[in-house]
C-alpha cells in the first residue's frame, strides 16, 4: 500500500444521497438526503447543500439556498448561482454578491483564491487574472498555485497561475471526469466509468485508487 495512502482522506458526495468517507482506503457513509454539492472549509468543516438546505459540519446555516448549484469552500463557503459567484457566513448566512458570471458552470478553490469558469474561461474571483482553456471544461480544481482542467476533448490540463502557462498532462483521456479535487500533495479524480483516480501532476503519473463503484459521484473533496 503507497504511504500516502495511509493518510489519505477523500471525501465523495454521490447521487444517491451518501456521503462517503474514504480513510485510508476504507469507506464509512453517512445519509446525505438530497445533497447535491459539497465542500470542505478551513479546520475541516464540511458544508452540504440540499435543495434550499445548507448545513455546515451538520448545523443549518439560516437563510435559503436553492438557487445554488455549486460549492467551494475556505474561511466562508462559496457558491455559483446559474450566473453569480457569492460568499456565505456559515454562522449567520449572509451573503454577498462577489463577480457575475453569466454562464456560470462550475467554481473551486484554495485557500483564499477563488476561480470560476464560464464556457472555457476561468476568472479568479475579485482579480484580473483569466485564462482561456484549451477545450471545454467538465471538472475544475485548484491547489498549490495551479489550476487543473479535465476536458470533454480528453486532455487534463494544468495551468500555472503565475505565468499562464499551460501544458496538457498526457495521462490519458479525462472526458468522462466527474469530478476532480487537490490536496495532500496529489489531483485525484472521479471518472464515469467508476475509478478513482490519484494523479501526480509533477512526475505526470496517475495511480488506481478504486477500480470500480463510483459511477454515482456528483463532488469530490479532499479532508486531509
Amino acid at each position: 500500500m503507497p504511504a500516502w495512502l495511509f493518510s489519505l482522506l477523500l471525501l465523495v458526495l454521490t447521487r444517491d444521497g451518501v456521503l462517503h468517507r474514504l480513510d485510508a482506503g476504507k469507506d464509512t457513509t453517512q445519509p446525505a438526503p438530497r445533497a447535491t454539492a459539497m465542500a470542505v472549509l478551513d479546520g475541516g468543516r464540511v458544508a452540504i447543500l440540499a435543495g434550499a438546505t445548507l448545513t455546515v459540519d451538520g448545523r443549518r446555516v439560516p437563510g435559503k439556498f436553492g438557487d445554488l448549484r455549486a460549492l467551494a469552500g475556505g474561511a466562508l463557503v462559496w457558491g455559483a448561482t446559474d450566473a453569480a459567484v457569492v460568499s456565505i457566513d456559515p454562522k449567520s448566512g449572509a451573503r454577498a454578491t462577489l463577480a457575475t458570471v453569466p454562464r456560470l458552470h462550475r467554481i473551486t478553490a484554495a485557500g483564499a483564491a477563488l476561480f470560476a469558469e464560464a464556457d472555457g474561461v476561468i476568472l479568479e474571483v475579485g482579480m484580473p487574472r483569466r485564462w482561456k482553456v484549451n477545450g471545454r471544461p467538465v471538472a475544475l480544481a485548484a491547489g498549490a498555485g495551479k489550476l487543473w482542467v479535465a476536458t470533454k476533448e480528453g486532455p487534463l490540463w494544468e495551468i500555472d497561475c503565475t505565468s499562464g502557462g499551460q501544458r496538457d498532462l498526457k495521462l490519458g483521456d479525462w472526458w468522462g471526469t466527474l469530478a476532480l479535487a487537490y490536496g495532500d500533495g496529489g489531483l485525484y479524480a472521479v471518472t464515469v466509468a467508476g475509478k478513482l483516480w490519484r494523479i501526480d501532476p509533477q512526475g505526470r503519473t496517475k495511480t488506481i485508487v478504486a477500480m470500480d463503484g463510483w459511477q454515482g459521484a456528483i463532488d469530490l473533496s479532499v479532508l486531509r
